[in-house]
């Protein structure tokens, strides 16, 4: 009866024992969560329609980026941005193609941890499957073997629309959708890897909002009573009548579509809308289930958590149902970092921040060294990474890294470079594939946030001044470094009437003009002299 007591006690102490082995706050955790398609239609970000209670609870423990910007915005080329530190061009992912076919020596991100003592999992889609993987293998499921201790899961199966529909909901649990699988087998690594003495850096990647919009019915069924509206401009800007409409995919959707708009009818698109927040909230409730087991583990107090949507998507904007765009709603995504080391590291900022950021602030909050990436498919290094840590701004929200963030796009008028500023502007660059003119783009968000005048075309004259000031901050501080294109041509040029209204450059107000500031960093405060406002 003693020795039958002492086996309970010690089965009570060893239940409530913690299982987490990393207390090393010098070495952080690191939870990598990547959601496809995911629009800022977040409680976190203002939406008051959008369920999303986990992503909103999350955001109160760090900083949301509410100016993030993607450097693509289709899933391959922006993922390659995430794990690279590098532009669409110098990776050579514009489109689909296998970055290590380019550079073989390619440092991929969690790669570095790994090499750096990292224990490294993941689960679900991280990199595009034809965005990587070994030369010479036919591995479709975006493995990359240099990057995993733990062999990478990639979670298939789950409920499909039989009939190819882009709306599905059925009344099943999760765990029969291809999510619900992934939150499954990531909560199983994230067991995994908490139980080892090296910290771990684990990455977890949810396949939805992208469509068909396909999620278990109560999810569906949370926004009956909701009152959507379609969106409210549907036409292309004017100055940009090139800009093409795209429907999503499915038999439900050609049979609600006006066979000569090719818009889909306005009752359709509000059964979209809802099937689109419906998997958001979908992930929403994936993502809280994570999260509560990162607490369960006892790992929560030295994790270091991401959240990061890969890029936005139209929801008929510009009559549009895609993201292929450098335009506002593809261009931006949500981004969330929570550490919990940093008391500071709480709030929202509007500062401009990119995806290409990502890598050097993990390396940052790790205390890693930020590597260099190969130069050519023979070097292992002279190629210096894009992004700049974002740091100064987890621990003050009002600081800036960047002037503006950069979205690329190629599509028939060559390569576009948006470049979204804090405050209301994106200007637009595009470097003419044929060696003709630039075209530009300038929209005002204050004024018109829906898009509907492209300012660089219908009010040129008045505009160009600040066309020009534009121009030229994207080709200055290395705020433009891996735009290959952009940077052989020349910025805007104002008329002669326009000359002497040219806009001085002091982005932070002290009344030194940028080019005499440089981008160097005095204090070595992480914010560069021409913003920094001490």
């Amino acid at each position: 009866m003693k020795y039958y007591s002492i086996l309970l006690l010690l089965g009570f102490f060893a239940s409530n024992i913690s299982v987490a082995q990393n207390t090393d706050q010098s070495k952080p955790n690191i939870l990598l969560i990547c959601v496809d398609d995911l629009r800022n239609n977040l409680g976190a970000y203002g939406d008051k329609q959008a369920i999303t209670p986990n992503i909103d609870a999350l955001a109160k423990e760090g900083v949301t980026f509410r100016n993030h910007q993607v450097q693509y915005a289709v899933c391959g080329p922006s993922r390659a941005v995430i794990t690279t530190g590098l532009m669409p061009e110098e990776t050579g992912v514009i489109g689909f193609k296998p970055i290590r076919a380019k550079l073989p020596n390619v440092k991929f991100l969690p790669e570095y941890f790994k090499d750096s003592g990292y224990t490294t999992a993941a689960a679900g889609k991280i990199h595009d499957p034809r965005t990587v993987g070994e030369p010479n293998s036919n591995s479709k499921d975006g493995g990359d073997l240099a990057s995993w201790t733990i062999p990478y899961l990639a979670p298939k199966g789950g409920h499909k629309s039989k009939e190819r529909m882009a709306l599905d909901f059925k009344d099943l649990p999760d765990e029969d959708y291809v999510d619900g699988i992934i939150r499954v087998e990531g909560i199983k690594l994230l067991e995994q890897v908490a139980k080892k003495d090296q910290p771990f850096f684990m990455a977890i990647g949810f396949k939805k909002p992208h469509e068909p919009f396909i999620a278990p019915k109560k999810y569906w069924d949370l926004y009956n009573d909701t009152k959507f509206e379609v969106a409210a401009n549907q036409k292309a800007p004017i100055g940009r009548d090139d800009l093409k409409t795209y429907a999503i995919h499915g038999k439900d959707v050609k049979q609600n579509m006006n066979a000569e708009t090719r818009l889909i009818n306005d009752d359709f698109q509000l059964k979209l809308k809802q099937g689109y927040y419906a998997c958001t909230s979908f992930v929403d409730a994936q993502i809280g289930l994570v999260i509560d087991k990162l607490k369960e583990l006892g790992v929560a107090d030295n994790t270091i958590i991401v959240l990061w949507g890969d890029h936005g998507l139209f929801l008929g904007e510009h009559g549009r149902w895609n993201k292929h765009s450098n335009l506002e709603v593809a261009s931006s995504s949500p981004l969330i970092i929570v550490d919990p080391r940093n008391s500071k590291a709480k709030g929202e900022t509007f500062s401009a921040v990119s995806t290409i950021d990502i890598y050097p602030t993990l390396c940052e909050l790790a205390g890693l060294d930020i590597p260099e990436q190969p130069k050519n498919a023979t070097k292992l290094d002279g190629r210096p990474i894009k992004g700049r840590s974002l740091v100064p701004i987890l621990n003050d929200t009002d600081a800036q890294v960047k002037i503006g963030a950069i979205t690329v796009y190629r599509r028939q008028r060559g390569i576009g470079y948006g470049y979204r500023v804090k405050g209301k502007y994106r200007y637009i660059e595009w470097v003419s594939k044929k060696g003709g003119n630039n075209f530009y783009e300038l929209y005002d968000y204050e004024r018109d946030p829906n898009e509907t005048r492209n300012l660089a075309v219908t009010e040129r004259e008045i505009y160009e001044p600040l066309l020009h000031k534009f121009s030229r901050n994207i080709r200055s501080m290395g705020e433009g470094d891996g735009c290959l294109k952009l940077l052989k041509t020349k910025p805007f040029e104002v008329s002669s009437k326009n000359k002497k209204n040219i806009l001085v450059r002091d982005a932070d107000g002290d009344g030194i003009p940028d080019d005499k500031e440089g981008n160097r960093d005095a204090d070595g405060d992480g914010i560069p002299n021409y913003l920094d406002r001490d």
